[in-house]
Parts: structure tokens; sequence; C-alpha cells
């Protein structure tokens, strides 16, 4: 594995690398207060079909601090400015949660840069539905240290170890950065972005998800995408239950066409 900066016009955008160079690329989009650290377990099952870019979003991991509230396209933007940067003409991409929101964006304005889309756990919810919950994201991203047990209630089978690279994301990200992500993501018109998609997408939900009220959408708007569940896990599948998303992910990718999901995915 490698890691590198990217020169964008916002500033320096890590990433880890991992897979043979002339293999499809694939940027991995991690969710609020992350790093490419949550795909760790994943870069070797990935990196057997693809060249495996893992990103630190602007503002959260070793990626440059945010100048101010970036609204969910401008995130889009520098990922494309990264793709340049690398030489990366095309890709796939997958993203977790505000990783989803950046990948739905991308894949909607510009279709010609990317082949296929994978959304894991990504909400798609009306303004009043995020200001019916708004009082529990900013107390869940408002406040940057969060006791193990309460990490726990979040992610499946946290260990101490992973709960330490969780605590130090959460820490470099900060809460004035956390918090501006959910207004990027409450603002976000998910839904035309969701309208306008040609790549061949897939959905995946954690079987234990928090957000199960965001799956009617997907199934309505994108009635020819799989939307899958993964067993043994919740919000965060590649951290909880990495080789399910990554057969999942593989299954489908590798068998485009045939309009199926199997193995370790159900379908709707």
């Amino acid at each position: 594995m490698q890691h590198g900066f990217a020169k964008t016009s916002a500033g320096q955008i890590h990433y880890a690398k991992h897979g043979a160079a002339g293999a499809m690329p694939l940027i991995l989009l991690h969710s609020n207060g992350g790093s490419w650290r949550q795909f760790a377990q994943t870069l070797g099952g990935f990196a057997r079909h693809f060249e495996v870019f893992a990103v630190d979003l602007p503002g959260q991991g070793d990626s440059f601090p945010l100048p101010d509230h970036l609204p969910i396209e401008r995130y889009g933007d520098l990922i494309v400015e990264l793709m340049d940067s690398l030489g990366l003409r095309r890709a796939a991409v997958l993203g977790c949660s505000v990783g989803g929101s950046v990948a739905i964006d991308l894949a909607a304005r510009h279709p010609e840069r990317f082949d296929r889309l994978v959304i894991v756990e990504t909400p798609a919810r009306t303004d009043e539905a995020w200001a019916s919950r708004w009082g529990p994201m900013e107390a869940l991203f408002g406040v940057v240290s969060q006791p193990f047990e309460a990490a726990a209630r979040r992610v499946v089978g946290l260990t101490p170890e992973a709960y330490l690279a969780w605590d130090i994301d959460r820490h470099k990200a900060g809460a004035k950065t956390m918090v501006s992500v959910m207004w990027a993501m409450r603002q976000f018109d998910v839904f035309s972005a969701l309208d306008r998609l040609q790549a061949p997408t897939l959905v995946l939900f954690g079987e234990s998800t928090p957000i199960a009220d965001s799956r009617a959408v997907y199934a309505q708007r994108l009635p020819d995408a799989p939307v899958a569940t993964l067993p043994a896990c919740g919000h965060f599948p590649m951290i909880e239950n990495p080789s399910a998303l990554v057969e999942a992910v593989l299954d489908w990718s590798c068998n485009l066409g045939q309009g199926e999901v199997h193995a370790l995915a159900e379908r709707r």
C-alpha cells in the first residue's frame, strides 16, 4: 500500500493506494468523522479487481482543513481534481454516508468519468426529515469525543484498537467540520441527483441500518439498481463486515448485465 497527496485548488488531499496499476480505478469515500482507515480491511479484497484509492475527504483525515462550509458539489469538484492530478480519466466510486452523497453527486454530474457507482448506507431525505433528526445529529457530531460504550453502540463489534482509530479520526476532523458535513448532506438535492444517474448502480444497507427510512427512496428512484442488505453490520459495513462488503461489490461488478447480487447480499 502506498500513501500520497494530490494537489487541488483548495489544498492537498490525502489518499491510500492499493492494487495493480492498469486495473479499473476504484475510489473509496468514507463516512463523516472518518478517513481512509475505515476501508483498511477492504483494500486487499478490492485490489483483486481494482486499483484502489481510499481518499480522505476534505477537512478530514490527513487532507487539508476546511476553509469554510462546503456543499456536496464542492466536495465532488475536488474529487474530480484529485482524479485529474492522478491521471484517472474514469473510475468506479463507492461511498458510505457522506461519502455516498459525494459519490452520487459525482456520478450524476460527471457521467463520462464514472463507470459504476456503489452507494453504501447513505441517507436520502427531505429537509423536513433532516430537521426532525437535527438535535441528535448535532449531539452526535458536535461533541468530538465519544466514550467507547457510545461508539460501540454505533459500530458492530468495535474493538479497542478500532476505537482508537475512530477517536483519532474524529479529533482530526473536529466538531465544526463534522457538523458542516451534516449540513452539506441536508442541503444536497439527492433526489434530483438520483434521477440523473446513468452509471450502473448498487445500493447497500447493513441489516441493522439506522437509516432504514431511506431504503424506499432508492427502490423508487433507482428501479433498475439492486438494493441489497449486508449481514452482521449496521452503518459501517467496511468496518463491521468488510468481507461481506467486498464480496457483494465484486460479485455485482463482475456480473453486470446479469442483474444479480447473490452470495452474501439479499435483494429487496
